[in-house]
């Protein structure tokens, strides 16, 4: 991990860093709904690289979002869309319109978003869980991914980041970035010698003052341990991980209602701009899985709403095992100080251990 120089000044300088034009190897994972233009330029403004979690908002309020993060900073940021869920691919074209630096994606093929970006010079970065996606990301064009190990929040894989890490290292030439239980200064130094580029810490950013979580979802992760989440393929039709909460057991413990998930359908279809035959020709057409994964998860969206209300009774909430690290709720910045600060303090241990 070299270091050019002490002091508030200094960069550190990986494969990943120098990919994407930031200063430090730390990334906010694009989490819809909450990843918003404010986190994002307080992330790029401190040195690391925001992303903008677009999620299934409709393209007019990306576009919004994009013109805010670029009226907050000037420094490079990118933008998650998650290809399979609605609106998605509408926003990745957008992002290609308009030029945005980075451009992660998720859920789908996308080599079309990579020979695109190429042309303006922007780069792509795709999420992964799996060693055959992540080669295939890499044959697809992409410049980098983010390998998702079973400590993340969401829809993790099966494997734990720093073992994907390891592997990952051996079988890839382009830059790697660490998600899931890395948030502390002695996850990104374990990270970075296990193989990784860089970290993209969701948990963590999730539980700061730039996140949109209700402050009492905020004070209630900071009362967990690492045990207190869920993961479930009732939380969003493929496994999911969710913080523990009073809703998501009873989830756990309940059967899906397919009648009541498609009457819901209607309201989401609402609230993301999109028509509901478009939605429903959609989801049909990816198959009888893919459509009872959507009802799944539409099923979840009344109960992540109830989140941003503070509804901590009858509200769920995406959390990785991280949680249980977190104590305190700093602005974005200061979380980025302090994890390399506490990444130094490591690097000093790790040599007079060393040095004997």
């Amino acid at each position: 991990m070299p270091v050019t120089s002490r002091g508030p000044d200094f960069s550190l300088n990986t494969d990943f860093t120098r990919l994407v034009g930031v200063r430090f190897p730390i990334m906010n994972a694009g989490m819809g709904w909450v990843s918003l233009p404010k986190m994002v330029a307080a992330v790029s403004n401190a040195g690391g690289l925001g992303m903008l979690g677009a999620g299934v908002q409709p393209p007019s309020v990306v576009a919004e979002q994009i013109r805010e993060i670029r009226a907050l900073t000037d420094k490079p940021f990118g933008i998650n869309c998650p290809l399979a869920l609605p609106n998605a691919v509408e926003n990745a074209r957008l992002a290609l319109l308009e030029e945005v630096p980075v451009i992660n994606y998720s859920m789908g093929r996308g080599d079309w978003i990579a020979e695109a970006a190429a042309r303006y010079g922007g780069k792509t970065i795709a999420s992964v869980n799996s060693v055959k996606l992540a080669q295939s990301a890499e044959q697809r064009g992409a410049d980098a991914v983010i390998a998702t190990g079973f400590e993340a929040a969401g829809h993790a894989g099966e494997i734990g980041t720093f073992v994907l890490l390891q592997r990952l290292r051996e079988v890839l030439t382009i830059p790697i970035v660490a998600a899931g239980g890395v948030a502390s200064g002695a996850g990104l130094v374990g990270a970075l010698a296990l193989g990784a580029s860089a970290v993209s810490l969701g948990t963590r950013f999730a539980v700061s003052a730039e996140s949109t979580w209700h402050d009492n979802f905020k004070q209630t992760a900071l009362g967990k341990d690492v045990h207190d989440t869920l993961v479930s393929e009732k939380f969003g039709g493929s496994p999911n991980r969710l913080m523990r909460t009073p809703q998501a057991e009873k989830i756990l413990a309940s059967q899906l209602n397919p009648i009541s998930a498609f009457l819901y359908s209607f309201k989401i279809a609402r609230q993301m701009d999109v028509s509901y035959l478009k939605l429903a020709a959609d989801t049909l057409r990816q198959g009888p899985k893919r459509a009872f994964d959507m009802l799944s998860m539409a099923s979840m969206q009344r109960y992540n709403r109830l989140s941003f209300e503070g509804d901590v009774t009858k509200g769920t909430i995406h959390a990785g095992q991280s949680v249980g690290l977190l104590h305190d709720v700093p602005d974005s910045a200061d979380i980025i100080r302090r994890i390399l600060s506490e990444a130094e303090e490591t690097m000093a241990r790790l040599n007079r251990t060393f040095a004997g």
